[in-house]
């Protein structure tokens, strides 16, 4: 199974794109390579009184709901946010602690995973270096879409290097920004909770998304 595990719409403010958009743009790129679905990580905001499954259903799209929050020292991927979680993470504060909220995540069923280390973050160095306020890691966000190739890079050797798990995301904020990275879970995942799951049990791969250029069909991202 195949995600997209880092995507915004305009309700991240500083995005365009809609959800509908990103299930027509996976349509089209369906028509070359697979890919199952995207998580939302919207900019320190969740509206769990938002039900995709509808248009999910529509598209044949698995359409999931995180946050990306800022702590201290960088940018968090929060996967499987509850009540719980909200009620000690005050996910529209911009300088979170960092430690206490991947503390926080674990203990209250979901899992907190560092955003594009290398860019606009800290979380890298630290980890290089390795401080002990990031102790105790074993996931970050290792192929992001608005990397550039040697933040990727970074990201993949600090893996290899301390024997870490990567993600992939493509940190799309515009349809033509979607589906450059990804995730490749080995098992079907239905729910939030069994995305939570699967990260836990280290069931995934990340992934560069083949590109339509790749084969010179610009249609599928929906641009020309």
């Amino acid at each position: 199974m195949i995600l997209d595990m880092h995507v915004h719409t305009q309700i991240s403010r500083d995005a365009t794109a809609t959800v509908e958009e990103y299930c027509e743009a996976i349509v089209r790129y369906r028509e070359r390579f697979p890919i199952d679905g995207f998580v939302l990580t919207e900019h320190r905001v969740i509206d769990g009184s938002i039900d995709y499954r509808k248009l999910g259903d529509k598209y044949g799209i698995q359409i999931f709901q995180g946050i990306e929050v800022d702590g201290d020292f960088g940018h968090i991927l929060l996967y499987g946010v509850t009540d719980e979680c909200l009620r000690y993470i005050d996910i529209t504060n911009r300088r979170l602690n960092d430690r206490e909220v991947v503390r926080i995540m674990k203990e209250c069923g979901g899992i907190a995973i560092s955003a594009h280390p290398f860019r606009e973050s800290l979380h890298g160095k630290a980890l290089e270096e390795k401080r002990e306020w990031v102790t105790g890691v074993e996931i970050i966000e290792q192929f992001n879409g608005a990397n550039s190739a040697a933040q990727n890079a970074k990201a993949s050797a600090l893996v290899a290097r301390d024997g870490l798990r990567g993600i992939g995301g493509s940190d799309a904020h515009y349809v033509n920004w979607f589906l450059k990275c990804a995730t490749v879970f080995e098992r079907q995942v239905e729910t939030i909770h069994a995305l939570v799951e699967e990260l836990y049990a280290g069931r995934f791969t990340p992934i560069h998304l083949p590109q339509p250029a790749d084969d010179g069909d610009n249609r599928l991202l929906g641009t020309d």
